[in-house]
């Protein structure tokens, strides 16, 4: 990989991580942070904070950088990306980029949020309708947080899917 990298054929992202994007005229298009951040944080991983708010739609701010929440250490960050160590437990429930999405709102409620809690609902019920998120493994996921109100928040919204 690292003569292809010499070419010009494939970008070096980190040791053992490379990108072959789309080319133009002017080179190889890099990737992007929210697509680099999920590639490296791994299964269980997703958007958290500000980008967790923007990835749901609730949000017209546009994070400088992609936060994104890793399950167990962080790694280092990359150009364009922060990550965040959260527990475990999210690789073991195999969390979908937006159920961790979901999760990191509820985490950090109302803040960085534009939309009111009708809209999070509204958008909420849509993916589970969808079956991007699955209540079930949130709910499992939730339940291990160590803050009281990110329970009680998914518990207000859970109630509203299944009425």
């Amino acid at each position: 990989m690292s003569r292809f990298a010499s070419t010009g054929l494939v970008l070096p992202v980190r040791k053992g991580l490379y990108w072959k994007g789309p080319r133009t005229e002017r080179g190889m298009l890099p990737p992007l942070p929210g697509e680099l951040g999920l590639e490296i944080g791994g299964p269980g991983s997703g958007p958290c904070g500000l980008s967790a708010a923007r990835f749901l739609g609730l949000t017209t701010q546009v994070p400088v950088t992609m936060d994104i929440a890793v399950p167990g250490r962080a790694p280092m960050p990359v150009a364009g990306v922060e990550f965040h160590s959260r527990p475990y437990s999210r690789l073991l429930h195999r969390l979908k980029p937006a159920e961790v999405a979901v999760t990191e709102v509820l985490r950090s409620w109302p803040s960085g949020v534009e939309a009111d809690w009708q809209a999070l609902s509204a958008r909420v019920s849509h993916l589970v309708r969808e079956g991007v998120v699955r209540p079930g493994i949130v709910s499992l996921a939730v339940s291990e947080e160590r803050t009281p109100l990110v329970k009680n928040y998914w518990k207000d919204l859970h109630a509203t899917l299944t009425s």
